[in-house]
């Protein structure tokens, strides 16, 4: 099955988990970006403020990427403020049309909570259609290295 795993990171933590994944289902891995530099204290903060006002940037996809050419996308998200990032779900309303019948949804958080299923909801809302599946990986005092094989070995 022709698999894309795509991510949005800032730390680079959900980009290792995203390439794990790519490498063990031999998947194609693209970045999606903002094209903000969220790097740092204020970095950071901006972008929590933009996933908790529900704030939606222009998001693309780098690359010469044709979404439809894929059976499957795989969308890695780190989660900001307890919600997933906005990136991340202004990646899924602009290209929900041109996504596969597969999309599954890598949330990545270092909080040891994880009831992400509204989120995930709010998620499928802008797909217009139900996710194939997810995970929530903690990233924090984990081995999210392992984690992240375990969601690959079971797709």
């Amino acid at each position: 099955m022709r698999t894309l795993c795509l991510y949005y990171t800032r730390t680079n933590t959900t980009k290792e988990i995203m390439e794990n994944i790519a490498g063990i289902l031999g998947a194609d891995v693209a970045e999606y970006t903002d094209g903000k530099n969220r790097n740092g204290f204020w970095g950071y903060v901006g972008a929590c403020f933009a996933t908790v006002n529900n704030a939606i940037p222009k998001v693309s996809i780098k690359g010469d990427i044709d979404l439809k050419a894929y059976e499957r996308v795989i969308i890695g998200m780190p989660v900001w403020a307890e919600a997933p990032c906005a990136i991340g779900r202004a990646l899924i309303k602009k290209y929900r049309n041109d996504m596969p019948a597969e999309v599954y949804y890598v949330v990545t958080h270092m909080s040891d909570k994880n009831d992400y299923m509204t989120k995930i909801r709010a998620m499928d809302k802008l797909l217009g259609r139900p996710s194939s599946g997810q995970v929530s990986i903690r990233t924090k005092e984990n081995d999210y290295i392992k984690d992240s094989t375990d969601f690959a070995a079971g797709l």
